[in-house]
């Protein structure tokens, strides 16, 4: 009998890829947005690619709206350089909502779950491939236009599943164009 010499997060990371995937795909079935994010902190870069999926919740207000979203990423986070372990890549899901208090303008907050292909990191041992990530930021959608600009701040955790638990800070400038 053949054992794989693969880690058991090996099958559990391509699965999570194949689910962010498909729900991209099932999520096009009404246009979105995709975006660009691009961010660091103490030398530590993080570049993404996303599509948010047209919102599956709505509820208008009088003058702004709330909606509510699902967010596909992939990107990949750089450690300064000269350290071991340059780089990892990364896929995520994360359920956001959106507040928006003028018809081109709000702000947005998402939780959801990433995993990255490593869990080394230049100095860092983040302990776990599994990470949460929750972001907070602001955005602005030019009138006229399909392209909006934002900045989020995001933070990536294991939530203390295992120790060390360092986490990792970004603050990330987003330029997004709508499908729509």
């Amino acid at each position: 009998m053949q054992t794989s010499s693969r880690p058991a997060s090996f099958s559990l990371r391509h699965s999570f890829v194949a689910a962010v995937l498909s729900g991209a795909c099932l999520a096009s079935t009404h246009a979105g947005e995709v975006g660009l994010l691009w961010g660091e902190d103490d030398a530590y870069h993080n570049t993404m690619l996303t599509y948010e999926a047209h919102p599956f919740w709505t509820r208008d207000f009088a003058g702004s709206r709330l909606d509510a979203r699902l967010e596909t990423s992939a990107g990949r986070v750089t450690a300064p350089s000269g350290l071991s372990n340059g780089s990892l890549w990364h896929v995520g899901l994360t359920p956001t909502a959106r507040y928006w208090f003028t018809q081109q303008t709000g702000v947005e907050l998402g939780i959801g779950a990433n995993v990255f292909s490593g869990s080394r990191l230049g100095d860092k041992n983040i302990s776990t491939d599994f990470q949460f990530g929750n972001s907070i930021g602001v955005f602005h959608r030019f009138a006229s236009t399909p392209w909006t600009l934002g900045l989020r701040f995001t933070h990536y955790s294991n939530a203390d599943i295992k120790r060390p638990n360092p986490g990792q800070d970004y603050l990330l400038l987003r330029v997004g164009y709508a499908l729509d």
